[in-house]
């Protein structure tokens, strides 16, 4: 099925054959890079599909508070990027936890980047959720380093899942 739709897409190196590639290799559970983090669980592959996913331009991330899916809807962190990964999978790099990041702030102290699929976020108004780790999950990820990973220009457009509020 999916080397049917593959080569339904004629131009090669065209933006839509390098989404529809990024999201085979997450559907499919491709391993990661060992600076991203692990590939999605199949129901959280599952619910990607069901999140509605919406064009959305990579300049209207960026600066985005990303928060935790609760009621009390806590800041984790802010958007400072989003990369495809040497592995084709395309990632949103967050500002991470730091002390001011709590109270909204763009910058927070102690902050460190950290690379989430695009997959297990969602856009909720002018916000993002991280809906498919917890903190204590994203706390173990590593550290992002751009090795590999290549700046989507802010005028390309990625597929981003809906959310509805938490509360």
């Amino acid at each position: 099925m999916i080397q049917d739709a593959i080569s339904t897409i004629s131009k090669d190196g065209s933006r839509a054959r390098r989404h529809l590639i990024c999201a085979a290799l997450i559907l499919a559970g491709y391993p990661a890079l060992a600076q991203t983090p692990p590939p999605l669980s199949p129901p959280l592959a599952a619910a990607v599909a069901a999140r509605f996913p919406q064009p959305v331009q990579v300049g209207a991330l960026i600066g985005r508070t990303v928060l935790q899916p609760l009621e009390s809807q806590p800041v984790l962190g802010h958007v400072a990027a989003v990369a495809t990964s040497s592995d084709g999978t395309v990632i949103v790099v967050v500002n991470y936890g730091g002390w001011f990041s709590r109270f909204g702030g763009v910058f927070g102290i102690g902050a460190r980047p950290i690379a989430v699929p695009v997959a297990a976020m969602t856009l909720l108004g002018p916000y993002m959720e991280i809906v498919g780790f917890t903190p204590q999950q994203l706390d173990r990820f590593p550290t992002f380093h751009d090795a590999g990973a290549v700046p989507l220009p802010p005028e390309d457009d990625i597929a981003v899942g809906l959310s509805k509020p938490s509360h």
